[in-house]
């Protein structure tokens, strides 16, 4: 037998502790009868309200996928036509939620992962950070913002113009996955080996009861190593456990 579980930790950064700011980022895990939902957002600094734009990404995504679900509809997501219907109502979804605020005001990222009846574990990802599968062979598969250097400072977020293709989305059978994770871009662009600091976190937070996961990586993210780093960080995991029938 298997469930998936989940656990993560947001710690807010050494610049918004300086100035006084909330932690911008949020995430979400949701788990209903039959299918999950795993969320990270990143508020965008610029934006005055951003914590409350990250905050309604992660009720956006969950709705979304209730709404497909509801309408058992899951499986046509394999067409293009249904993946760009369920985008939009996610970011219908999240620009009604956010009212009386506007996009200028609490504009977001929004990185997800959500499995559900027919056996497909779909990973979507709009704007920067990283969104990474593990397989069962150890190995994974990544979804990741490459900016060119003259456009550092350009990233996508969740606005009442956002459409299909500014996403980044793959779907891949759940019985090749072990575990997901979401990391916000305080994590993600401080990575030298995405995939290995991936696979090595899913080796050794993945066999830890969940309180106590969740608990190691809010210490991780607290003593971040790398130099100077002054972003909110936030990591997110969804992962497979067997147990015993006995």
């Amino acid at each position: 037998m298997q469930r998936w579980l989940s656990f993560g930790a947001s710690e807010v950064g050494p610049a918004h502790i300086a100035t006084g700011k909330p932690n911008q980022d949020a995430w979400a895990a949701f788990h209903h009868a039959g299918f999950d939902v795993l969320v990270v957002s990143d508020g965008m600094g610029s934006k005055e309200f951003s914590e409350f734009g990250s905050a309604m990404a992660c009720r956006a995504v969950d709705h979304a996928v209730c709404s497909l679900v509801l309408e058992g509809s899951e499986s046509s997501l394999k067409d293009e036509r249904a993946r760009e219907s369920f985008l939009d109502t996610l970011r219908d979804v999240w620009v009604e939620g956010i009212k009386p605020l506007t996009y200028k005001e609490a504009s977001a990222t929004c990185l997800f992962a959500f499995r559900t009846g027919d056996g497909t574990i779909w990973v979507g990802m709009l704007g920067d950070g990283l969104a990474a599968v593990v397989l069962n062979d150890g190995s994974a598969r990544l979804l990741q913002d490459v900016k060119d250097e003259s456009f550092s400072n350009m990233t996508q977020s969740l606005h009442g113009g956002t459409i299909a293709s500014d996403w980044k989305l793959m779907g891949m059978s759940e019985k090749r996955c072990r575990a997901v994770l979401l990391c916000t871009d305080g994590v993600g662009d401080d990575l030298v080996d995405p995939e290995g600091f991936v696979s090595g976190f899913v080796d050794t937070f993945c066999k830890l009861p969940v309180v106590t996961a969740a608990s190691d990586t809010a210490n991780m993210l607290i003593d971040w190593p790398t130099p100077k780093h002054s972003d909110d960080k936030t990591i997110a995991c969804l992962f497979k456990r067997e147990y015993s029938d006995e």
